[in-house]
């Protein structure tokens, strides 16, 4: 007769241990759910903060034809659209047509078709003045198994057939994602 006591109280402890450990595991997938979700909404939130600072920095150029990715390289990631944005500053309506003139291997294998990457590389507008949005010029697709470093994107510009400069040319790092990351987001 003891055996069975002790029997029927162990198991009651495992019942009750279960129960406990599932209602953790369920409300630590709550949890998880909740903070991601919460991170969804502020995506949106920082694009649209992203998009008006765009905005903000090509009012503030002089430039007839700036771009973004001057100076400091923009890293992105393998395995994935990137596109190169431009913006006019236009005086009068005129005929604008960017491509890219050359993709350059700055801290990169030399043996690797950069330009089988390029998607689009011709862009033609006419631009009336002060339309200073940010214009989509050029996209690359990136391989998944591109390596990583550093590329220079080199553009050339012109307005009703003749050459225009251009503010700067495009610099991108290619940088892998870390396991967590690439999980997780």
């Amino acid at each position: 007769m003891r055996n069975k006591k002790a029997a029927i109280e162990l198991s009651m402890t495992t019942i009750v241990v279960v129960v406990l450990s599932l209602s953790l595991l369920i409300m630590g997938f709550v949890l998880i759910r909740s903070i991601m979700c919460g991170a969804i909404g502020f995506t949106g939130e920082i694009n649209n903060k992203v998009d008006k600072e765009v905005q903000r920095l090509f009012d503030n150029s002089n430039e007839e034809v700036s771009c973004i990715g001057g100076g400091e390289p923009v890293s992105i990631n393998p395995n994935g659209i990137a596109n190169v944005y431009c913006s006019i500053n236009a005086k009068v309506a005129s005929e604008y047509r960017i491509r890219v003139k050359d993709i350059v291997p700055l801290d990169y294998p030399k043996n690797i078709d950069l330009e089988s990457w390029l998607v689009v590389g011709n862009w033609d507008e006419t631009i009336a003045p002060n339309d200073r949005n940010p214009k989509k010029v050029a996209t690359l697709k990136l391989p998944e198994d591109a390596p990583e470093g550093v590329i220079r994107i080199k553009l050339e510009a012109t307005k009703a057939g003749q050459p225009v400069p251009v503010t700067n040319d495009i610099d991108w790092r290619i940088t892998r994602q870390g396991v967590i990351r690439a999980v997780l987001c």
